[in-house]
């Protein structure tokens, strides 16, 4: 079958399309998790280069180029990975073109459909396909690899100025992107010391020389000091047969002894002869240089990791795009109707399952608990290990950058000798606090109770039978607001823009479910706006309080079609089922607590 250009036109179009809905549908569904967290928070720092040079164990450019990405766009979830789908995009469209120019010994038929496969394949790729929805630089490193390559390839054919140029800067900036990057260097070297000659080989080397020459400066400056950098959580996979094989079916799928044979079977070429079939080794330069990028990186990733923890499928993804042109080369080398056979195949099952697949701690969750009721200039303290990061990009998106916040581990690790005074001292002065906690450090449960907070309220989100606990602490004052004549008593008021907070309490257990109501009189006494619900929006029933526990009680009020005026606001008490309405210790049907001014 031969497909025109027009054709081919549309068919790629047709799998960018497709490579896009994979990227994009549900970017947004998951939260952001630890490495973005890290990336969000290295961009945001005034001096990059010493927080990656002091606390980090990656280069600069990322997260450089993240800042300018989030000066454009903002840092909504899905705007900030959009930047990695669209370079992930670009991969499948380059991949394409790689592949083309390495299929030129083949037939027409093949240039034309090895490409479009390869492209197919790297759309379709889970573990790429995560990778794009993630907030880190993985999928520009796999781009840059790919433009390496591909300029690589075209240099040594018409080593011209630009395509000279294209590999310096491709490998450069991949080695100021992700330090792995650096095992294309070995990749490229020795196909050109093999398959180059002459003056050619000798420019190709000293372009690479080049391009590490521009990398020095940074690795010698800074890089090499980062390999004494706390890496935080030891996520390096052990050189296992366990691993080996997760590894595998991550980067094959459970087809895997399919997929490996195709990827295998896209090492030479086929030519049939009637009902003959004759392998061809040559040409074989090609074949080499996808042989070298698919296996030298992991050979020495596995060598590396004998000697410190290196090895995790995400690090060396940059092999994906040989792993797509080998195993379509692969496919290339069948006949119809095997080989569309082996490709409906494929997509049905890419289509239909997930083989990479990474549940994030829903932190959006709790941060989302938490925008619901914090203020913005209440303190936010963090013990979550390093998950802190996370959560203060959710303080920082879904409250305010200017919300305090501060993290229990980063001052046990950078402020040890103010660490705990300083903190309590920070802590006694804030009214309110929110602590976020997700550890077996119970150490700021004791600080509050130094301080005289007392909790008041408990928002529990589950991660796979963990609890993410969302904690509200208030300091109380000892004078009452009014107490009520089945002993609730209203500790506290606050009223805050068009939400009426309450605290309150009871020295004995209550029998029945009591419904709180805050309700708003205009000057003439008549009722404009009103809240009923069982305490913390139901949340905290009356029969489940312990006696003398303090309960948070939030009641949001929809004030939009209120005129100007001064608006009295009022609290009442009673039972539901019955309209039994609950009077003051002062007789009271209801107490008044202040105003509201529009």
């Amino acid at each position: 079958m031969i497909i025109t250009r027009n054709g081919r036109i549309a068919l790629l179009t047709a799998i960018l399309l497709l490579a896009a809905a994979a990227r994009i549908l549900h970017i947004g569904d998951q939260s952001l998790w630890l490495d973005e967290g890290i990336a969000y928070w290295n961009q945001k720092q005034p001096d990059l280069i010493h927080e990656l040079a002091t606390k980090d164990v990656h280069p600069p450019l990322y997260f450089a180029a993240l800042r300018l990405w989030v000066d454009l766009t903002g840092i909504a979830p899905v705007a900030m990975r959009m930047s990695s789908a669209l370079l992930s995009l670009l991969s499948v469209a380059l991949v394409a073109a790689l592949a083309h120019t390495l299929s030129r010994n083949r037939s027409s038929q093949e240039r034309t459909l090895i490409p479009l496969i390869a492209a197919l394949l790297l759309a379709l790729f889970d573990p790429e396909i995560s990778l794009a929805q993630d907030v880190r630089m993985y999928a520009l490193r796999t781009l840059e690899t790919l433009l390496a390559v591909y300029c690589y390839f075209q240099f040594t054919r018409r080593p011209r100025a630009a395509w000279g140029a294209g590999l310096a800067v491709a490998l450069t900036a991949l080695l100021h992107t992700h330090y792995i990057g650096a095992f294309m260097l070995p990749v490229l070297g020795l196909h050109a010391l093999i398959f180059q000659h002459g003056r050619v080989r000798a420019l190709v080397i000293a372009l690479m020389a080049l391009s590490v020459g521009l990398f020095l400066p940074w690795f010698t400056a800074y890089g090499w000091n980062q390999r004494l950098n706390d890496t935080g959580i030891m996520a390096a996979l052990p050189n296992t047969w366990q691993t080996f094989v997760e590894i595998g079916h991550k980067y094959f799928s459970q087809m895997w002894p399919v997929m490996f044979g195709l990827l295998l079977l896209g090492v030479v070429m086929l030519e049939y002869e009637g009902e003959r079939i004759r392998i061809r080794w040559q040409p074989f330069a090609s074949s080499a240089l996808l042989l070298l990028w698919f296996g030298l990186p992991v050979a020495l990733t596995v060598a590396a990791n004998f000697f410190y923890d290196f090895l995790s499928p995400r690090r060396i993804l940059l092999i994906s795009p040989a792993i797509a042109i080998l195993t379509a080369r692969g496919l290339g080398n069948l006949r119809h109707p095997a080989r569309g056979f082996l490709i409906g195949a494929i997509v049905v099952y890419s289509l239909a399952t997930v083989d990479d697949y990474y549940p994030k701690a829903p932190w959006n969750a709790v941060g989302a608990n938490l925008a619901r009721y914090a203020a913005a200039d209440e303190l936010v303290l963090m013990e979550i290990y390093r998950d802190d990061f996370t959560f203060d990009y959710y303080v920082d998106y879904l409250l305010s950058p200017d919300t305090p916040r501060e993290s229990f581990r980063r001052w046990r690790e950078d402020r040890a000798d103010e660490y705990p005074g300083a903190l309590i001292a920070q802590m006694q002065a804030a009214p309110a606090i929110w602590l976020v906690h997700w550890s077996p450090d119970d150490s700021a449960f004791r600080f509050l109770e130094q301080t005289g907070h007392v909790q008041t309220a408990l928002m529990t989100v589950d991660h796979w039978g963990n609890d993410l606990n969302l904690y509200r602490f208030d300091q109380l004052p000892d004078e009452a607001v009014a107490g009520f004549a089945n002993g609730m008593t209203l500790r506290r008021v606050e009223i805050v823009d068009e939400r009426v907070d309450l605290w309150w309490s009871a020295d004995a257990p209550l029998a029945l479910d009591y419904t709180t109501s805050v309700f708003l009189f205009d000057a003439a006494g008549a009722l404009v706006a009103q809240h009923d619900a069982f305490p913390f929006e139901n949340a905290r029933p009356t029969t489940m309080w312990a006696a003398g526990e303090a309960i948070y009680d939030p009641h949001p009020l929809d004030l939009g079609e209120l005129p100007p005026g001064v608006y009295s606001v009022n609290v009442q008490v009673y039972t539901y089922f019955d309209g039994q309405k609950q009077p003051t210790l002062d007789g009271d049907p209801w107490v008044a607590v202040g105003t509201i001014v529009r």
